[in-house]
């Protein structure tokens, strides 16, 4: 019969061995554990409670845990997964505490431990453990909290996954730093009352935008849009909304919900992607004026300029800080998270592919309202994340890009890798969106990382009712012209 592992108490609160690395020479040096006491974190509880002291931290340091079952070392590959509370980034001296799952760390199987005991080690804490990795901003008094690496690393946050693996069966990606936040789902004050931005690490990584064609799906129904694929080179990092921009959120930015009535009777449709907005909505029309010149991303230095009533203009007008949409290149390259197959779990595009990943018309109830179909919206976060920790990238409301609509991306058809491409300086026909909806009638393959589409040709001043948006924010003060 399995059980959880069997741990004595008694020897658990005995006072533990632990011994310090140390790099000669170095501040590290100076950094101390002692006073290391190790017991059961309750007594209906597995958990492993370790409260250590340290000393002498000149520069942050990181808490290694090495187990034992007597002087016999227990498994550690999973150890670090299983790991919450001071371990990293530690900067300052003091009391610290680790609560370690043995169950996460060491299985299920029948194991007697013995003689429980544990070794604590300071390293030096890496660089990247300072790294905001998250940005939550606070929609009622406009203040915004950094989610450092670290924090997430510690716990201080809930729940996180670094293996891409175990967010689905055989899920695969090409990063190699994979952190998603997985309890952002389970608060809904981050679909509600703060907006959730997820850093992604773009800066000059060579990739491909668009289709192979071996991918059989690309320009394959009316106002969707070549796939061919480019080399393409972005220079800076930026931050992306974790889930599209809710009802909820909408409403306390700007004051009103355009949704669809029906789509605002639900009982949880706070949480539901706003909808029936248009770019002039998000952003502002391009007929306006300024020193005169028409305000028309990207044609001129008024490019970032957008209307102050817009979505863009109120939450600019909120925190400083320059909050736009994603051009196509941002869009894609934050929805395939170092993935290259049409879905970003690695996969092909078929419905049963897509059904853990994206709310779309084969999969969700449709009502008929005065001979009128409409397919039901979903609360953001129900969906499978992916890598970079996005939630309902594909599916649920199709999402607004920056660029015109085009038939291909390089329109100039010479640039190679195409470095910020921003597509057509002018157009007639509307912006370009992606990431399909449960709308389109043309069954799973709209919802696929390269599909590119302009429903019906929509110009920016249409708003239909699975029309969405997800904003995104530079790292630095500014986005570069």
């Amino acid at each position: 019969m399995n059980t959880v592992p069997s741990i004595k108490s008694a020897t658990l609160a005995a006072a533990i061995l632990c011994s310090q690395f140390s790099m000669p020479g170095s501040a590290l040096a100076e950094a101390a554990i002692d006073q290391v006491i190790v017991r059961q974190q309750w007594p209906w509880s597995t958990d492993v409670k370790i409260e250590y002291r340290i000393s002498g931290v000149t520069t942050p340091v990181d808490i290694s845990v090495t187990a034992y079952n007597g002087t016999t070392p227990l498994d550690s590959s999973k150890i670090s997964s299983a790991l919450s509370g001071d371990c990293y980034g530690i900067a300052e001296s003091g009391a610290g505490t680790i609560i370690l799952d043995p169950v996460k760390a060491f299985g299920n199987e029948k194991v007697a431990i013995g003689d429980f005991r544990v070794e604590l080690e300071t390293v030096e804490s890496a660089a990247a453990m300072s790294d905001v990795l998250y940005k939550i901003f606070c929609l009622t008094n406009n203040t915004c909290v950094n989610v450092r690496r670290a924090d997430l690393l510690n716990g201080k946050y809930g729940t996180i996954e670094t293996d891409f693996g175990n967010i689905g069966s055989e899920f695969r990606t090409s990063l190699d730093d994979v952190i998603i936040w997985t309890d952002v789902t389970n608060n809904p004050a981050y679909k509600t009352t703060h907006l959730v931005m997820r850093k992604v690490p773009a800066k000059n990584v060579d990739w491909k935008i668009g289709s192979s064609s071996s991918d059989g799906a690309k320009e394959w129904a009316t106002h969707h849009y070549s796939e061919t694929q480019h080399d393409v080179k972005l220079t800076q990092d930026y931050y992306i909304g974790v889930f599209e921009v809710t009802q909820n959120q909408y409403e306390r930015i700007c004051g009103s919900n355009p949704s669809l009535a029906l789509y605002k009777g639900f009982p949880d449709s706070a949480y539901h992607p706003v909808s029936y907005v248009s770019y002039d909505d998000i952003r502002g029309g391009t007929s306006r004026v300024a020193n005169g010149e028409n305000i028309n991303w990207p044609t001129n230095s008024y490019k970032h300029l957008v209307y102050g009533e817009s979505l863009c203009g109120k939450m600019r007008t909120k925190f400083g800080i320059d909050f736009d949409i994603p051009t196509e290149a941002q869009w894609e390259f934050a929805c395939r998270a170092g993935t290259t197959a049409p879905l970003y779990s690695g996969f092909a595009s078929s419905s049963a592919n897509v059904d853990p990943l994206a709310w779309y018309k084969g999969n969700v109830t449709i009502v008929t309202v005065s001979g009128v179909n409409y397919p039901y919206t979903h609360a953001v976060g129900a969906k499978k994340p992916n890598a970079f920790g996005l939630y309902d990238i594909l599916g649920n409301v199709v999402e607004c890009c920056l660029d015109w609509r085009t038939d291909d991306i390089d329109v100039n058809g010479t640039e190679d890798p195409l470095v910020d491409p921003e597509g057509p300086v002018a157009g007639s026909g509307g912006r370009m969106f992606r990431g399909g909806s449960v709308f389109y009638d043309w069954d799973s393959r709209c919802c696929r990382s390269a599909d590119r589409s302009n429903p019906f040709g929509s110009s920016d001043t249409s708003a239909r009712y699975y029309y969405g948006v997800r904003l995104v924010c530079p790292v630095g003060s500014t986005w570069e012209d």
